[in-house]
């Protein structure tokens, strides 16, 4: 069983969250209530979490967020955002666009940069507009305080970590500054082990039935190097110019082992034991941007230029050693080579009470990929991706009295072509002209806050989805892409609302072919099953979010409350299957602050059973607590934290298709005890203003 299998069967269900397009809030920041429970008094901090046109606007600054050590940590703390560590999620959405300052955060850690402290608020947007490129369903976005004095100053981070083997994160930032120049260098390491072991149960359907049943135990080391380098120059307040340069390279080597016991009808047929040795290196990984922020009187320039090249190299030994048949001995060695160029103009002019917003964006972007292998039953192939986007925007906001009223238009124009063995294929290459329309409206009404907000977008699928070469997992099961597959389209109706201290949302959700995992015959006889993807006809989704937050004293306590429920019918075992088990989802989230300005955090969450896409997920809860305390003005933090205690934060999955079902039990050690020492000196903001361009197009590779 190849560690690869995990992109399918582990199969994350999202969870996710609400809004769209910024404008101002027209609520001021005084409100507050209190309530008398006994002997306690209750007081509602309102105005932390509030609606900023349609979307929903959480304050740091002056609030306990701003202790909470880095943005990943405050991030952990908004509303309707699941995940850690750069891993995050936005309730009903998945994988959100990250921006700081508007600039588009293409690798995670630099999240674990960036000081609480010097956070001013963070944005949610789950309904954005024609701005963003049309498969962005999600955005957060992280607003920094104002940047402060010249010289040198740094950052030097250091984080340990437990989780049954031990790991390590390390940073070292610098930037100078000095009149309108800053120079700026970043670098770290990421390294570890990691342990992989779990147990899957495979149902295969064909002339007979085949059950396989493989306990599997291994792990991962990670060895992950990183740096960046750049500038900026702020000519005026009116004229910035700047950029950077990141390289860095990975190194993988998994090894794993395991049995697997193999049934036919019921009747024992053979037992197999496996080892399986995987070895993946990214070397090296280039990436660059370039921009220019400025205005020509009251007309706003915004240009970003990226340029991103990278090599993937993976090789895979697969030893099964038979109680009954022949052993079978396979390995296989996959080269991808990735490259995008991309350029952006947004340019913006105030008209009325309102902003127009219109430009451009172009993408051009491949993904080869040089697949071998020695398997009898399979051959190695050669085939491209050939990708080209150009697309055009407008977006216009108004304000009518307490209405703000908001519309846009996007327009694509997408050129696929698939190569294979060096020969474009004309029936899987295929032009997509598409317009995507959003609006949004909000207003209050005494102290409720209210918008309403549509937008159609579009998900295409990964390279790695479209790869048409066939990986050997065991002798009955295959795994592989399919060129064939078209992108989703998306349609998103959302009401969002907040009275004092609690928001809430409702959402509903189209997707019109979305991709799904799947199962086909494979071979002569189809005794082997492909497991790849394909498009089903549609999804439909439903979301619903409440939550609050209040204070007791030292005690600042938050809650929310959330379900989603999907409508999902499939072809499984010759009938009908309807998927349909809605996911429950409850945070309680507790800030308290300690004498000596130290503050500990106590949070819990449980994620009931249900259904996502073609699979049902497990429950599963956990509980985090973290030890924060800051010394000398801030410049050194000490922050403790244990993480899934009691060891509950693992899901189990099955997973659904005509002929395949594959349950899998995670059976590893998910609790994990961090360490973490940070000192800054003489902290300033960034002054790049560089938003990059094609960043949906990155997240592809």
């Amino acid at each position: 069983m190849t560690p690869k299998i995990k992109n399918v069967i582990a199969l994350v269900l999202s969870a996710a969250s609400l809004s769209a397009a910024a404008q101002t809030s027209t609520v001021a920041d005084t409100d507050s209530v209190s309530y008398t429970l006994g002997e306690i008094v209750v007081r509602a901090n309102p105005r932390v979490t509030s609606l900023r046109g349609d979307a929903m606007l959480t304050r740091v600054t002056g609030t306990p967020l701003e202790h909470a050590g880095t943005a990943n940590d405050v991030l952990t703390q908004i509303p309707m955002v699941l995940g850690s560590d750069g891993n995050f999620e936005v309730f009903g959405k998945g994988a959100p666009a990250i921006y700081v300052n508007g600039r588009r955060v293409q690798d995670t850690s630099e999240l674990a940069q960036i000081s609480s402290a010097n956070i001013r608020n963070v944005e949610v947007q789950t309904n954005p507009g024609a701005k963003y490129d049309a498969s962005v369903k999600a955005v957060i976005n992280i607003t920094l305080k104002a940047p402060q004095g010249d010289g040198l100053s740094g950052l030097v981070r250091a984080q340990g970590a437990v989780q049954k083997y031990g790991r390590t994160m390390d940073q070292f930032n610098l930037k100078y500054r000095t009149g309108g120049l800053e120079v700026f260098g970043n670098f770290g390491y990421f390294g570890g082990k990691h342990e992989d072991s779990n147990v899957i149960d495979m149902l295969t359907r064909s002339t007979v039935l085949w059950k396989q049943v493989m306990e599997q135990s291994g792990s991962a080391v990670i060895h992950d190097f990183y740096g960046k380098a750049g500038f900026s120059y702020l000519f005026n307040g009116s004229h910035s110019i700047g950029a950077y340069y990141t390289g860095g390279f990975r190194k993988t080597d998994a090894r794993h082992s395991g049995l697997s016991s193999i049934l036919t009808d019921g009747v024992p047929y053979d037992e197999l034991s496996v080892a399986i040795r995987e070895n993946s290196d990214i070397r090296p990984k280039h990436h660059a941007n370039l921009y220019y922020a400025g205005a020509a009187g009251r007309l706003g320039i915004d240009f970003n230029m990226d340029y991103m090249w990278q090599k993937k190299t993976s090789d895979l030994f697969n030893d099964e050693t038979s109680g009954n048949f022949e052993d079978a001995r396979v390995s296989s060695a996959t080269v991808n080579h990735s490259r995008l160029f991309a350029e952006k103009l947004v340019l913006s002019y105030p008209v009325l009470k309102g902003t127009v917003e219109f430009g451009e964006e172009f993408t051009s972007s491949r993904f080869a990929t040089d697949y071998t292998t020695d398997a009898a039953s399979l051959t190695g192939a050669r085939s491209r991706v050939d990708e080209s986007n150009m697309a055009g925007f407008v977006r216009v906001g108004q304000r009518f009295g307490m209405w703000q009223v908001g519309a846009g238009l996007r327009y694509e124009h997408v050129a696929f072509d698939y190569l294979e063995n060096g020969q474009r294929r004309d029936d899987m290459s295929r032009t997509y002209d598409n317009i995507f329309p959003s609006a949004s409206v909000s207003t209050m009404i005494r102290s409720v806050q209210l918008a309403l907000s549509y937008t159609h977008k579009t998900q295409r699928p990964s390279y790695s989805a479209l790869d048409g070469t066939i990986d050997y997992i065991n002798r009955f099961t295959f795994e592989g892409g399919n060129p064939w597959l078209k992108p989703e389209k998306i349609h998103n109706v959302q009401l969002s609302g907040a009275w004092r201290s609690f928001f809430g949302l409702l959402a509903y959700t189209y997707k019109k072919d979305p991709v799904l995992n799947t199962t086909v015959p494979c071979g002569g006889d189809g005794e082997i099953k492909l497991i790849t993807k394909d498009n089903f006809p549609k999804i439909q989704q439903l979301e619903a979010l409440v939550g609050g937050q209040f204070q007791a004293g030292i005690w600042q306590p938050k809650m929310n409350a959330g379900i989603i429920c999907q409508w999902l019918t499939i072809d499984y075992g010759g009938a009908r299957k309807r998927l349909d088990g809605p996911i429950g989802l409850v945070q309680w989230q507790n800030a308290i602050h300690l004498p000596g300005d130290a503050w500990l955090n106590v949070d819990l969450q449980w994620m009931s059973a249900g259904n996502g896409e073609n699979a049902r997920g497990s429950s599963s809860s956990y509980m985090n607590v973290k030890f924060y305390k800051a010394f000398f003005n801030n410049s050194f933090s000490v922050t403790l934290e244990a993480n899934d205690i009691f060891n509950r934060n693992m899901r189990d999955f099955t997973f659904y298709s005509r002929d395949v079902t594959i349950a899998k039990s995670v059976r590893m050690t998910n609790r994990t005890f961090l360490l973490t020492l940070q000192y800054t000196f003489n902290v300033t903001r960034d002054r790049y203003k560089g938003r990059g361009a094609g960043s949906s197009e990155l997240e592809r590779f």
